[in-house]
């Protein structure tokens, strides 16, 4: 009899805990803890997981049942507890995924890939979250693959190449790298430049950006014979058209030497995104376009480029700017495009400097399709150019993103509140058609 009831009483939590229907009460939160109980069930006869897993069913049983109470209630009170719930709840999972991900890496350096293959057969909300734990099982997976293949992991391969390919232009990540110095004989005719001058002892670094946007620049300095002034920093903002002093250097012998390498990417690390900023739909007033891509879709809008949209829409469809600013690049002259890495740079686009320092991005607009030019000052609703098919695209659509710099290598996409005729979007859903308003 006791057998029985635990497996009824098993039965009961699986078929609720499966249910595809969770709380909609902080559902950003709740659905993957919901959502990855199916997996963590097929890993319970695992020791090393079957106590947390057996815990983990017990919270989210009582949990769930709370959402839903919590969805049907007015009480401000009630729904704070069951945010409570949750986060323990989080604390369960994230206490689950630390024993799984030690787990895999036992596996891997005891060169167990029976045991490596089952750990890492089910799909976890955080499964490859660390990026040092993903390329370690990648490659012990690349290793041994030709014994069972892992569906999973021949997914997490191809968004790895797919990112690779596409990082450049998705997540806006154009690095530029130059050097000096103090026995170069010509000067720089790049944009982005350094400059010294001597009085006596003493020499005045400097920084030029000639660019109508600003740049975050990383610097690496080599001295010999040479004090630097203290406090200098390794990464510096430089607004448009604009010189700033980096350093001073104190020459301490006759005999000195000094150089500098450093790259720099488009963008404000310092930018401050207007989160109360309402954006409009990049199309035509009144028409409506779905989304096939929305946050952390499951092919392109991964990592610092999770907060993209791509809207479904045939060639020659008008785009328009989504909010004001300066346009400050421009790209036209493509008349290729497929899904193939090949066509990663053949992407035709526009950016746009927004006031708070944040730039966003139209891309895959059509050959010759740009209808504004670099320097203009525009408004939000100007027309900005038309669809197309152009770059690495499996389909005519538009990306649009809006992001910032956070160093002077890297960029990350932000979420954005865009106004539509059925109210505000705040997280674009997959398969929702939206009217702009």
């Amino acid at each position: 009899m006791f057998l029985k009831s635990l497996l009824f009483t098993f039965f009961c939590l699986s078929s609720t805990l499966l249910s595809k229907e969770y709380p909609k009460s902080y559902a950003q939160l709740g659905t993957p803890l919901f959502s990855s109980t199916q997996a963590l069930l097929k890993l319970q006869n695992i020791e090393s997981l079957k106590s947390d897993i057996f815990q983990y069913k017990r919270v989210a049983k009582q949990t769930l049942q709370d959402g839903y109470r919590a969805d049907k209630t007015q009480s401000r009170v009630q729904k704070k507890a069951y945010l409570k719930e949750l986060r323990m709840l989080q604390k369960e999972y994230d206490k689950l995924l630390f024993i799984l991900h030690q787990s895999i890496v036992e596996a891997i350096e005891n060169n167990d890939y029976q045991k490596f293959e089952r750990l890492t057969s089910y799909s976890f909300d955080g499964l490859f979250q660390s990026r040092t734990l993903k390329n370690r099982a990648i490659e012990f997976y690349n290793q041994h693959k030709a014994r069972v293949k892992s569906k999973i992991l021949e997914e997490e391969i191809n968004n790895s190449q797919l990112l690779s390919a596409t990082r450049k232009y998705f997540e806006e990540v154009v690095v530029e790298n130059s050097s000096y110095n103090s026995n170069a004989k010509t000067a720089s005719t790049k944009k982005v430049r350094m400059q010294t001058k001597r009085i006596k002892n003493k020499i005045y670094v400097s920084f030029i950006n000639d660019n109508i946007y600003p740049v975050t620049v990383g610097v690496k300095a080599h001295y010999e014979n040479i004090a630097p002034l203290n406090g200098t920093k390794n990464e510096i903002v430089l607004q448009a058209h604009s010189k700033v002093e980096y350093t001073q250097l104190n020459i301490t012998y006759s005999k000195s030497y000094y150089s500098y390498n450093f790259s720099w990417i488009m963008g404000s690390k310092d930018a401050k995104h207007n989160d109360a900023y309402i954006y409009r739909l990049p199309y035509k007033v009144g028409t409506s376009h779905i989304v096939s891509q929305g946050y952390n879709g499951q092919y392109t809008h991964k990592g610092r480029s999770a907060y993209s949209i791509d809207f479904p829409m045939p060639e020659g469809t008008k785009i328009y700017a989504s909010r004001g600013g300066v346009v400050v690049k421009t790209k036209s002259n493509s008349d290729v495009g497929g899904y193939d890495k090949k066509y990663a740079s053949s992407g035709n686009y526009v950016r746009i400097l927004h006031n708070d320092g944040t730039l966003a991005t139209y891309y895959h607009l059509k050959y010759r399709g740009v209808l504004v030019h670099a320097g203009e000052q525009i408004v939000k609703g100007t027309a900005l150019g038309y669809s197309g098919n152009t770059g690495y695209s499996s389909g005519p659509h538009l990306h649009f993103s809006v992001f910032q710099a956070i160093s002077a290598s890297q960029t990350q996409t932000i979420p954005v509140k865009i106004l539509t005729a059925s109210g505000m979007m705040v997280e674009p859903k997959r398969g929702v058609s939206y009217e702009s308003k």
